[in-house]
């Protein structure tokens, strides 16, 4: 993290920075651990994989790789550089579009509805997180998966000064106010999961939680 900036930032703005500095690596050495468990239950589809905030493509790469093989994976993200690191990390698969974009304000070519929406520390940057909910549930097809995982909540005492350490405006939920903004969305079989990253030393580093809901 870096020292507490005099001026809010746009997301958007830190995730560019982020992209220039070479620290996009860091991002996927600390994100990847719990990301990969939370993959793992996911099972093989066919149909339409959505990540928003691709950061630099690890956790697309492997969708359109693996459980997305079959179907047609898109990812956005609001920083240019970002962009242009999962472009070029995922230059050899054929089923994947990126596009720079915020996600409140994109739309999925006509037609498109996703088999799974997914993100990993996103939705906090959202003015409002419910709206974001609300949005991806719009865009989910009938037995769609939203997967929402973020370090920054209000149980999670060691990310709350995140704000201003990085300058950057973020809304606080709970564990409670992203199960109940799921059901508020209309999501059923909404679920929660606390992933750890063991760290190189097998010591706990990091606490994520994952939020899932199924749209009926």
């Amino acid at each position: 993290m870096k020292a507490e900036m005099p001026d809010n930032r746009s997301a958007g703005k830190v995730f560019e920075e982020w992209a220039g500095d070479h620290r996009a690596p860091g991002m996927e050495k600390g994100h990847w651990p719990v990301v990969r468990q939370a993959f793992e239950p996911i099972p093989e589809m066919t149909g339409n994989y959505l990540e928003i905030g691709v950061g630099n493509g690890y956790s697309l790469h492997h969708m359109a790789a693996n459980q997305f093989r079959s179907g047609q994976c898109y990812g956005i993200d609001l920083a240019p550089g970002m962009v242009e690191l999962t472009e070029e990390r995922l230059r050899n698969l054929k089923n994947v579009t990126v596009e720079q974009a915020d996600f409140m304000e994109w739309l999925p070519p006509p037609g498109v509805l996703f088999s799974l929406i997914f993100s990993m520390e996103v939705f906090y940057y959202f003015s409002d997180i419910q709206k974001g909910i609300e949005k991806a549930y719009s865009l989910l097809a009938p037995g769609g998966m939203l997967m929402v995982m973020v370090d920054y909540f209000l149980e999670n005492d060691a990310t709350l000064d995140w704000p201003r350490q990085l300058g950057a405006p973020m809304q606080l939920w709970s564990q409670r106010d992203y199960r109940e903004g799921m059901r508020k969305a209309g999501f059923e079989q909404v679920e929660q999961r606390l992933y750890t990253n063991p760290g190189e030393n097998g010591a706990s580093t990091e606490t994520t939680l994952c939020t899932i809901g199924l749209k009926p």
